[in-house]
């Protein structure tokens, strides 16, 4: 069984988050587990461990349901450092596949999947999310030993050097460059996901055939009742429509960067 680090949703600053996440997403699951209660019927949770898999499950659930973003950042947040330390621990011989790269495309796939949760059992969420993790991790192995392989004629001639030994100050900067592209990738899907909950459901759906369940134009047009030509118009406009609204939404955020930065190059002039 995957083993799992505890989180203790009576903490404040996490149960005010679960506090709100139940109101605006309408899940009163989230309230219980909140006051250490199970989100299937009230009744006390005996154990830290069943609390802290209802969290991970009830947050999957509340984002399979309504597709909230924020609930998928705190699932990331409360199981990414688990997640990745059994990558890390199946990539301790093979130096080739970057750990934090299996981490972003195991959460990837969560995002893109989410019809595929149980939400039945305490720990649904930690079984199927180390499910992904081991699965992404071999796909991410298997297409490394793929590659092929350069040939360097005379190479005894040429010094040996250790390529699984990092300076210490390469591996920090890596660290930290790993981080933050992490929390731009979360962030970027998140502003994905609220572009795509702005289209129709024509356009979801059109959208959701072609790029997440890879369904060539002629198989989507006849499971939508349009002609192809319809389709890729629909496909087009829905495209256009998101990548426009990720542009203004990103524009924004810099705008707002740039407001927080003011007053300290004001100071420092």
């Amino acid at each position: 069984m995957a083993t799992a680090t505890i989180h203790h949703p009576e903490s404040p600053a996490l149960r005010e988050r679960l506090l709100q996440l139940s109101k605006r997403t309408h899940h009163e699951g989230l309230c219980r587990i909140a006051e250490r209660t199970s989100p299937l019927d009230g009744s006390p949770l005996q154990t830290d461990l069943d609390c802290s898999d209802w969290l991970s499950t009830s947050l999957m659930n509340v984002f399979k349901t309504t597709g909230d973003a924020e609930a998928f950042a705190l699932l990331f947040e409360l199981n990414s450092a688990d997640f990745l330390r059994t990558i890390r621990a199946r990539l301790r011989n093979c130096s080739g596949v970057d750990a934090n790269d299996v981490l972003q495309d195991a959460f990837v796939n969560m995002f893109r999947y989410p019809s595929r949760f149980d939400p039945s059992r305490p720990d649904a969420f930690r079984n199927w999310g180390h499910r992904i993790v081991r699965n992404t991790t071999f796909a991410s192995i298997r297409g490394l030993q793929r590659q092929p392989q350069a040939l360097i004629a005379d190479d005894e001639f040429l010094p040996q050097v250790d390529t699984n030994t990092v300076a210490p100050e390469l591996a920090a900067a890596n660290h930290e460059i790993a981080a933050t592209v992490d929390q731009a990738w979360l962030l970027f899907l998140s502003l994905y996901l609220v572009e795509f909950g702005r289209l129709s459901q024509k356009e979801q759906r059109a959208l959701t055939l072609v790029e997440v369940e890879r369904n060539s134009y002629r198989e989507t047009a006849a499971q939508l009742g349009v002609c192809i030509a319809n389709l890729k118009m629909v496909i087009f406009r829905a495209r256009k429509r998101v990548a426009r609204g990720l542009a203004e939404a990103l524009a924004a955020l810099d705008r707002q960067e740039c407001i927080v930065a003011s007053p300290k190059l004001a100071i420092a002039g």
